[in-house]
């Protein structure tokens, strides 16, 4: 199942896409925040789902843009026949941005990738709480002493 997430910007909306076979996020584009190019860009994609992060308050509390949001994935529904899941996305960019900077990204280089590596973080979180807990773990083997 190919699931593409996205974290909703004012001004631009990270892209990320993931296989449920394989079971890994991968950063993908920044478009900007245009209705008509996500449209595009979504159905150029083909996805069997989407996920869009909803960045709660720390309280839990829908604000003001946790509602942004929400207007955001009811145009979306409007006009596409794709199911779409919430993932809460509080944090996502200020990971994204610490990783980024462990990396050695430069604050230029940054900026550029910052929202696709935050819509791969929430994607991992979606992967994590639906997809990967379906499969057994496995063993872990005591090395005999």
């Amino acid at each position: 199942m190919r699931i593409v997430a996205l974290d909703y910007g004012e001004k631009r909306i990270g892209v990320a896409v993931a296989q449920t076979e394989v079971g890994v996020a991968l950063p993908m584009a920044v478009l900007p925040n245009e209705m008509d190019t996500v449209l595009r860009f979504l159905k150029d994609q083909k996805p069997d789902r989407i996920v869009v992060g909803v960045p709660y308050r720390l309280s839990g509390e829908a604000g003001r843009r946790a509602q942004q949001v929400q207007a955001f994935i009811d145009a979306l529904r409007a006009q596409l026949d794709i199911p779409i899941d919430t993932v809460d996305e509080r944090f996502s960019s200020r990971e994204a941005e610490s990783r980024l900077l462990q990396a050695g990204y430069r604050r230029r280089e940054r900026r550029a990738v910052q929202d696709s590596v935050a819509a791969a973080l929430l994607l991992e979180t979606y992967l994590h709480q639906t997809y990967l807990r379906r499969y057994p773990q496995p063993d872990i083997l005591e090395p005999d002493l």
